[in-house]
């Protein structure tokens, strides 16, 4: 247990690098809006632990994290509490939990021994990103070397085997103030400046309430005189709206009783059928008419003509869409058409 050397802008609780495992994943094909949900739907994939805690550090779309067990470091804390040194420590929803790596230099592209507060971390870094991680409690044999060389695919290059071969054991670790940067997300944010935005907010809807009720009494005022003008308005079309509901009803009944005015009577057209059939001994055996549909069975003792009927009964200007239907019997036509309006 220890602290930094230097003084954080926010209380962390730093969980050393052997507590913690690490996964880079990149996340490229996740629109950038979800990448952060990604990480915490890939979490329960990559942890072993029934509670997981975890950071990420973002470089584009690849994803640094770290993860570890949350009931242990729960422990911890709780125990850290029951010590003298942490009896004014703040409560654990105030505290950023973080691994160690982070608050480490981040060196060049390529293979280091990083030493840390207990044991050594083996990087591999390429392009600014964190490749691979391994954890050692005691400085990494050759063996241990060449194994994670292997895992990575990275040659055994001198840079890398000067890591074997320096005096890492002499190193010790720089833990800075403030961990590595990255975006900050809106909740860090609102945790950041919880006291500020809750007190512009209480003073905006302050101002917004005493605006809102000066305009509703302005708006009742002017909502109150309108409908005065309404009602006096009213009062003095009613005579104008009661006679031009009247004319509205009288037109209708007129519209009504023209249209039956405008229906041929079946009297007269029967006579229209009765000259424009072409034979004399022609009799009408049936006739039914409805709504401007006309349908006529008729029989004749001389020879029948379909098409002659049909050709004269289209001459007459009052008929439309002439056709020929079943006869019962060869000496009857039966013939429908409709009567134009």
């Amino acid at each position: 247990m220890g602290r930094l050397t230097a003084r954080s802008a926010h209380p962390h609780w730093i969980v050393g690098r052997g507590l913690c495992m690490y996964r880079r994943h990149d996340f490229a094909n996740v629109p950038k809006n979800r990448r952060r949900a990604a990480v915490d739907l890939q979490l329960p994939v990559w942890s072993p632990f029934r509670r997981t805690g975890h950071h990420t550090v973002w470089q584009g779309s690849e994803a640094m994290v770290w993860f570890w067990d949350d009931d242990t470091v729960a422990e911890a804390q709780h125990a850290f509490r029951t010590t003298p040194a942490g009896r004014d420590a703040p409560p654990p929803e105030d505290l950023h939990v973080l691994p160690e790596t982070v608050f480490l230099p981040r060196p060049d592209d390529g293979v280091t021994l990083q030493p840390c507060r207990a044991g050594f971390e083996l990087q591999h870094w390429r392009e600014g990103v964190l490749e691979d991680a391994f954890w050692f409690p005691d400085r990494p044999d050759a063996d241990q070397l060449d194994s994670f060389l292997a895992r990575r695919g990275v040659p055994d290059t001198a840079a890398a085997r000067a890591v074997q071969n320096g005096a890492a054991e002499a190193l010790r670790p720089e833990h800075a103030a403030e961990p590595w940067a990255s975006p900050v997300t809106p909740t860090d944010w609102l945790q950041t400046n919880e006291r500020t935005i809750a007190a512009a907010a209480i003073l905006l809807l302050a101002v917004v309430a005493v605006w809102q009720e000066a305009r509703y009494w302005k708006i009742d005022g002017i909502a109150a005189a309108t409908e005065a003008e309404f009602e006096a308005q009213q009062e003095a079309l009613a005579p104008v709206l009661a006679t031009r509901d009247e004319i509205v009803a009288l037109r209708r009944r007129n519209e009504a009783l023209t249209t039956v005015l405008n229906a041929p009577s079946q009297a007269h057209l029967m006579g229209l059928v009765d000259q424009a059939i072409p034979s004399a001994s022609a009799r009408f055996a049936e006739w039914r008419y409805q709504q401007g549909e006309l349908q006529v069975l008729v029989t004749d003792d001389e020879a029948l003509d379909p098409v002659a009927y049909v050709r004269a009964l289209e001459a007459v200007p009052r008929f439309e869409a002439v056709r020929v239907g079943r006869a019962s019997s060869p000496d009857s036509v039966e013939v429908a058409l409709r009567i134009r309006p």
